[in-house]
């Protein structure tokens, strides 16, 4: 029994009602609800307001609003978007903890220290890198579509304060640091995969947009 054009608009509307604006999640979680119902309705012989009722006791606990320690507890969203986004982005969040620790812990277990860096001339191609690497972050920021919402965004948008780690690279680099040693290095690894990380969930954010025609 398929559904008329009224009522896949009042769940579209329950789904406002809840937030789902993620078109990635939102419009699969449409047709599910939809297909539900219309099972339901034809296999039970019931009419769509009992049937609706009975998905929104199922959907409801994915629909309320958590956070995860992943993503911070000030970024909250409804369960079915915090989970696929967990999904997606832990691998991330393991490489983003080993690219700080690993050569923080290596250099300072060997007490390794490079010695007046700014008469190296990797210290300079560090330093351009750096650079180069905040200025595309910044870049990513401005032009990240922020009027539709995927979960790619909500990744995006929990990891925006990134910015100011890079900033304080930025700084300690430009400054005339006597050394750099382990936690130095370590931040600025950390700091490059966040932004390498970052452009990977825009590059997925704007392909899901474009996946959607959504401009």
């Amino acid at each position: 029994m398929e559904l008329s054009k009224e009522q896949i608009q009042k769940i579209e509307k329950y789904l406002d009602s809840d937030n789902v604006y993620e078109v990635d999640i939102r419009l699969e979680v449409l047709d599910h609800i939809t297909t539900e119902i219309e099972h339901k309705m034809a296999d039970d012989k019931v009419d769509f307001n009992f049937a609706f009722a009975e998905a929104r006791q199922k959907w409801n606990p994915l629909c309320k609003d958590t956070t995860s320690m992943f993503f911070g507890l000030g970024c909250s969203a409804p369960k079915m978007v915090v989970q696929k986004a967990k999904r997606m982005y832990w691998k991330h969040y393991i490489l983003l903890l080993a690219s700080y620790f690993m050569p923080f812990l290596l250099l300072t277990h060997f007490n390794f220290k490079i010695e007046n860096p700014v008469e190296n001339p990797l210290f300079i191609v560090l330093k351009v890198i750096v650079g180069f690497s905040l200025l595309a972050f910044f870049y990513m920021l401005l032009v990240k579509n922020k009027t539709v919402k995927t979960t790619y965004g909500f990744i995006l948008k929990s990891q925006s304060l990134g910015v100011f780690s890079g900033l304080i690279v930025f700084m300690i680099l430009i400054n005339q640091v006597e050394e750099l040693d382990g936690i130095h290095i370590g931040m600025i690894c950390s700091y490059l995969f966040m932004t390498l990380s970052y452009f990977t969930f825009f590059k997925k954010h704007q392909e899901a947009i474009k996946k959607y025609k959504i401009s």
